[in-house]
């Protein structure tokens, strides 16, 4: 359970797979994870125009099971559980007692009384701590270590990928956040229309003797290997939201405008629907930038009409729009010409619609 350097690393049952393909392998939340497989851009084009293929085995897999289960998840957790439909997933959050966010993470309705759960593989021990915590009544348990994972196939041709892996069958999940189960020579496969690109996708959720020959199989179907860069690239293309980034303890669901994330937080009791239903509206919001050529770093303030009025939260290069991109938290109504502080200099940068690339999830 290597959560320190002094510890022995994770890694995925994928890795000599991953080496063998010349992936750049790093360390990650105590995993040993690929980075890249020669190209950080060129992979997020494939995901944007064909097909990409995720190991996020190092995801944390947590199950809980009775009948009061849903009951106290839906009391545990931001979001609603008890009206989550058998069959479908939901993004939802941890909070603190003050409404600060502490993870987000997405919970799965396998059954009536059985809930699935990926959370950020970082806070992975936390997030066991602080649920197991919360919950009186429900078998819990942790399957991360469990010799299986997840493999994420995102992309325009992600359903034809999947739809020749399962012998041709094309109408599993039909809709964005359904669950279903797929044939497969491997036995079948349990996978939700979900993901982290915007893009129309799917995990896959892969037990020990399914993980090496399924992920062979959909790259010997065209799914092109994708690393964590790429997810990282595409996931602010779709102004999705980074625990540690856009997401912390500092920030609430109304901050974030995440409401959605918090289903139902106007009457339900939950950990920190009291602070919430206090709040006033934010004073702060999350804005989009673009930027000439400098990408602005985590942290960078951001001025407006040279007054310091944020800070940037997240920054890359995007591939689709072949220019930097950031997020950044501002004072809310602010309007004029902004320009990002590079190390002591100055230079422009121009507020933008998000996402910076249209989602193509529910499509």
């Amino acid at each position: 359970m290597a959560t320190s350097s002094s510890e022995t690393i994770l890694q995925t049952p994928l890795a000599s797979n991953h080496e063998g393909l010349g992936a750049k392998m790093v360390p990650f939340a105590g995993w040993k994870m690929p980075l890249d497989y020669g190209s950080i851009l060129g992979e997020s084009r494939a995901v944007r125009t064909t097909a990409g293929l995720f190991d996020v085995s190092h995801m944390a897999r947590f199950l809980f099971k009775g009948p009061q289960a849903a009951a106290e998840l839906d009391a545990a957790l931001g979001g609603a559980i008890m009206d989550q439909p058998v069959g479908k997933a939901r993004y939802t959050m941890i909070l603190q007692d003050d409404g600060g966010i502490m993870d987000d993470l997405i919970t799965y309705r396998t059954d009536e009384d059985e809930i699935f759960m990926v959370l950020n593989a970082a806070n992975r021990h936390r997030d066991w701590e602080i649920l197991t915590s919360r919950l009186d009544q429900t078998e819990c348990c942790d399957l991360t270590e469990d010799g299986g994972g997840i493999l994420a196939i995102q992309g325009p041709h992600a359903h034809k990928i999947l739809a020749e892996l399962s012998g041709g069958g094309s109408d599993f999940c039909p809709a964005f956040l359904d669950l279903g189960q797929i044939p497969s020579p491997w036995g079948d496969l349990f996978i939700a229309r979900t993901g982290y690109t915007g893009e129309h996708g799917y995990e896959i959720f892969v037990a020990a003797e399914q993980i090496v020959p399924v992920w062979e199989k959909l790259l010997e179907l065209g799914a092109a290997p994708v690393g964590l860069g790429s997810r990282d690239v595409l996931r602010l293309e779709a102004c999705l939201a980074l625990y540690g980034h856009e997401i912390h303890e500092k920030i609430t669901p109304l901050d974030a405008g995440l409401r959605f994330a918090i289903k139902g937080w106007k009457t339900r009791e939950f950990v920190g629907g009291d602070a919430l239903r206090a709040m006033d509206e934010p004073t702060i919001e999350l804005a989009g930038f673009t930027a000439e050529k400098r990408v602005p770093r985590e942290g960078y303030a951001i001025f407006c009409d040279g007054e310091e009025v944020g800070e940037i939260c997240s920054g890359v290069y995007s591939a689709t729009l072949d220019r930097p991109i950031a997020t950044g938290y501002i004072k809310k109504g602010v309007d004029g010409a902004f320009t990002v502080d590079y190390r002591g200099k100055q230079l422009p940068v121009e507020r933008s619609a998000m996402p910076f690339v249209a989602h193509n999830s529910r499509g």
